[in-house]
C-alpha cells in the first residue's frame, strides 16, 4: 500500500511538471554568483561575507574567494561585502545586481585595503558588467573561480575606490530611510577590534534645548513621552564595544528609562510631584523635576483587550536572533491575556498576509504554533503589513475595550509606498477612532529608529527596544498592563515659571514633543498616551534672578482626555522653594538619579551644556546610588557610564574636525 501511494505521488509530481513546462511556466528564482579578488595581488579574499541587503540572505566566500547565493527572487538588489582586511564594501548603486528568473547573476569584485589604511572611509564603484553575462549553467561560474584561483583581475568587473559623501541618498533606493551616518572602517579602540560597527542604523536628531528667558516665554509646554527606546539602543551600542551616534541619544528617554519610586494616586487618575535643588555641574543652576504619576489598575479590572500583532517576516528579521526575539516576545505577553481577550496575527515580507484571524487569548497552544510556523524571507512590504492590521484591529473593534495593535519589527521599509507621510496618515486615522499602535524594535544593523519612534507617536502608543530576553520580561510581563492598557489620552504638560524668581529655564529633552504654548487647552492638539501606572519625568535647569527670595518658582498644568476622549480633565500644582527645595547632598536620591541620568545621554550627544563634563565625574556623582538606591538599574547605569569613559576616545560620528574625548570637545 504505501509502495503504491509513493509511486502515485512521483506520477503526480511529473506531470505537474510536464504541465507547467508545456505551459511555459519558468522558474520564479535565480541566483548570485561571484568572486572576490584583492586588487593588488590578485589573490582571492576568502571568509568575506556577501550579504543581500533587502533580503538579509548572506554566504561566506570559499577558500577560492567564491560564493554562491541560490533561490533568489527576480528582482534588484543591493550587495553588502565585508571582511576584516578590507572593512564593509557598500552603498552605491553600483552596487546593484538585477536578478533575472532561473538564472545566474556572475559578478566578480577586487578588494582593496587602502579605506583602512588612509582611516577614511571608502567605498567600490562597479562598472556596469557587459551584456549577457547571466548564465543558465555554471560555466560562468567556473571561468571565475579559474580567473580567482590564477590571480588574474577582470578589469570588467574591478572595484575602483571612491569617497562616499556624507549626504549620499542612493542606498536602497527609499525615501523611507534617512541616509545613515557612515562611520570610517578603521578600529578606533584596541579592546574592541573584533566588534563589527552596526551599519545603516537610521536615527533623526532633534536638536538640543537652549534656555529660554521667562521675560520674553514663561511657558514651557510639551507632550508626555512614556518611551525609553533610547535608551536600550545606546546600552547596546556600548556593551557592544561602540559609542553610540548622537543622533541616537534622546535624552527624556534616559530620564524615564528609571523608576523613582512616586506614590500611586488615590482615586485621581495622575498624582504631578516637583522637587528641587542644586546643579552639581554648575554652580549657578537650580535644577527642577517635574514627574507625573498614573494610576494603577489590577490585572483581574482591566478592561478586555483586542490585541492585533503586526510581524516583520523579512529577511532581515533572519538576523541575529531577531525573529526568537519576537517569538519570545509574542508568546510572553499572550501568556499575560485571558478567556475575555482576542488575538490576531498578520504578517508581512514582500507581500502581507493574514497569519489567523482574531480568536480567544486562552487558545495559547494555537497561537504559538502559528508563530512557529512562520519562516522570514524576502523583501520588505511595511505599508501593506500595517494598513492589513488596520483593517484586522478595525474588524475586531469594541468601543470600551482596548484595542492595541503591536508592530514588531527593525523598521526598514524598501517595497511599495515608502513616503512616511503616506503611512503616518493612515495610522493618524485609526488612531482617532481609538486604535492604539505600539512599535518594538529588533535588531542591530539594518534596523530604523526613526520610523518605529514616529509610528508609536502618531499610532499613541509605546516604543521600546528589545534586545534580551530581560527586555522582554520588562516590556510583555512586568509592564504589559502599562502597554495595553490606556489611561489618558493627548496627554500635555504645561510649566508656567514665575519671572521673578527664574530668569531662564532650559527643558532637557522632548524636543520632538514640543507643544505650541496657545495649543495647550487646544482639544484639538495631539499628546502623549499613558498607560496604567506608567510614570512620567521631566528635568528643568534654571537660572535665578539673584538677590531675591524665591517663593513660587512654577505651576505645573496637566491635562489629559478620558480613553474614551470624551471628556477632558486638568490638574495643577505649585513648585515652592521652601516646601520642594532641598541642597543636593540632602535631596533624594531618586532625584540625583535623574540629574546624573539626564547629563549621561547630554554627554553622549555631546550638547554645548555637557561640555565640561567627564564620565570621570558622572560616575563619581552615581556611585552612592549603589547603597542608597540598591538594585539592577543603579547598578546598570554605573556599569555603561564605566563603558562609555572606557571607549570616550572615538565616536562612531567622526568628524576629523571635530572630535570628542574624555570630558571636553576640542577643535583642530
Amino acid at each position: 500500500m504505501n509502495k503504491l501511494k509513493l509511486m502515485l505521488a512521483v506520477v503526480a509530481a511529473v506531470l505537474s511538471t510536464a504541465f507547467a513546462t508545456a505551459a511555459g511556466e519558468k522558474p520564479a528564482a535565480g541566483s548570485i554568483s561571484g568572486c572576490l579578488t584583492d586588487s593588488e595581488t590578485g589573490q582571492p579574499v576568502s571568509g568575506a561575507w556577501v550579504t543581500i541587503s533587502e533580503t538579509g540572505d548572506r554566504v561566506q566566500t570559499d577558500s577560492s574567494g567564491c560564493f554562491s547565493i541560490n533561490g533568489v527572487p527576480r528582482a534588484v538588489y543591493h550587495l553588502e561585502v565585508s571582511h576584516p582586511d578590507y572593512g564593509i564594501v557598500k552603498g552605491l548603486p553600483e552596487l546593484v545586481v538585477a536578478v533575472n528568473a532561473g538564472k545566474e547573476k556572475l559578478v566578480q569584485i577586487a578588494l582593496t585595503t587602502k579605506a583602512k589604511k588612509d582611516g577614511g572611509t571608502t567605498a567600490p564603484r562597479l562598472t556596469a558588467p557587459a551584456p549577457g553575462e547571466d548564465s543558465k549553467s555554471s560555466e560562468g561560474m567556473s571561468k571565475l573561480r579559474q580567473g580567482a584561483a590564477t590571480g588574474e583581475p577582470d578589469a570588467t568587473y574591478r572595484l575602483e575606490e571612491q569617497r562616499v559623501q556624507s549626504g549620499d541618498h542612493s542606498y536602497g533606493g527609499t525615501t523611507l530611510m534617512p541616509v545613515p551616518k557612515r562611520a570610517p572602517s578603521v578600529d578606533y579602540h584596541p579592546n574592541y577590534s573584533d566588534y563589527w560597527l552596526p551599519q545603516d542604523m537610521f536615527f533623526e536628531d532633534y536638536g538640543t534645548n537652549g534656555f529660554t528667558d521667562t521675560r520674553r516665554d514663561r511657558f514651557s509646554t510639551f507632550a508626555l513621552d512614556v518611551d525609553d527606546a533610547s535608551y536600550n539602543l545606546v546600552r547596546r551600542y556600548l556593551l557592544d564595544g561602540h559609542v553610540p551616534p548622537r543622533d541616537a541619544v534622546r535624552v527624556e528617554e534616559f530620564i524615564n528609562h528609571f523608576e523613582y519610586g512616586y506614590n500611586v494616586p488615590n482615586d485621581e487618575t495622575f498624582r504631578v510631584f516637583t522637587e528641587m535643588t542644586d546643579s552639581p555641574f554648575e554652580s549657578d543652576i537650580k535644577v527642577l523635576k517635574v514627574a507625573v504619576k498614573g494610576r494603577e489598575i489590577d490585572r483581574f479590572e482591566r478592561k478586555p483587550m483586542n490585541v492585533t500583532f503586526v510581524i516583520d517576516v523579512s529577511g532581515s528579521m533572519g538576523r541575529d536572533n531577531r525573529f526568537a526575539l519576537v517569538s519570545g516576545s509574542i508568546k510572553a505577553l499572550v501568556k499575560q491575556l485571558n478567556r475575555h481577550d482576542r488575538v490576531g496575527m498578520v504578517a508581512y515580507g514582500s507581500q502581507a498576509f493574514v497569519v489567523f484571524e482574531p480568536i480567544a487569548a486562552d487558545r495559547h497552544w494555537d497561537i504559538f504554533a502559528a508563530v512557529d510556523r512562520l519562516r522570514v524571507g524576502g523583501s520588505t512590504y511595511a505599508e501593506a503589513g500595517i494598513r492589513l492590521g488596520y483593517e484586522m484591529a478595525n474588524r475586531q473593534f469594541v468601543n470600551g475595550h482596548n484595542n492595541v495593535i503591536i508592530l514588531c519589527s527593525d523598521g526598514v521599509a524598501n517595497v511599495g509606498r515608502t513616503s512616511p507621510d503616506e503611512i503616518m496618515r493612515e495610522v493618524q486615522r485609526f488612531a482617532r477612532r481609538g486604535i492604539v499602535m505600539s512599535t518594538f524594535g529588533y535588531g542591530m544593523g539594518n534596523y530604523n529608529d526613526v520610523l518605529l519612534e514616529q509610528l508609536a507617536v502618531k499610532g499613541n502608543g509605546r516604543y521600546a527596544y528589545v534586545n534580551d530576553s530581560d527586555d522582554i520580561r520588562d516590556e510583555f510581563v512586568d509592564n504589559v498592563i502599562g502597554t495595553l492598557q490606556v489611561l489618558a489620552r493627548d496627554v500635555k504638560v504645561q510649566v508656567e515659571f514665575n519671572p521673578k524668581a527664574v530668569k531662564a529655564y532650559r527643558l532637557l529633552g522632548y524636543e520632538n514633543r514640543a507643544v505650541a504654548d496657545n495649543r495647550f487647552r487646544d482639544n484639538r492638539q495631539d499628546g502623549g498616551e499613558v498607560g496604567a501606572g506608567h510614570e512620567i519625568t521631566a528635568v528643568y535647569e534654571l537660572e535665578m534672578n539673584r538677590g531675591r527670595k524665591f517663593g513660587q518658582i512654577a505651576t505645573v498644568h496637566v491635562r489629559w482626555k478620558d480613553p474614551s476622549g470624551k471628556q477632558v480633565f486638568e490638574l495643577g500644582r505649585d513648585a515652592q522653594w521652601r516646601q520642594h527645595y532641598a541642597g543636593f547632598e540632602q535631596s533624594r536620591p531618586e532625584l540625583r538619579l535623574a540629574i546624573v541620568a539626564g547629563r549621561f545621554a547630554e554627554v553622549l550627544k555631546q550638547t554645548p551644556y555637557a561640555a565640561g563634563t567627564s564620565f570621570e565625574t558622572l560616575y563619581r556623582l552615581a556611585e552612592p546610588l549603589r547603597h542608597e538606591l540598591p538594585g539592577e538599574q543603579t547598578e546598570d547605569l554605573l556599569n555603561l557610564i564605566r563603558r562609555a569613559a572606557d571607549l570616550s576616545g572615538w565616536h562612531t560620528d567622526y568628524d576629523e574636525d571635530d572630535y570628542f574625548y574624555g570630558d571636553r570637545n576640542y577643535k583642530r
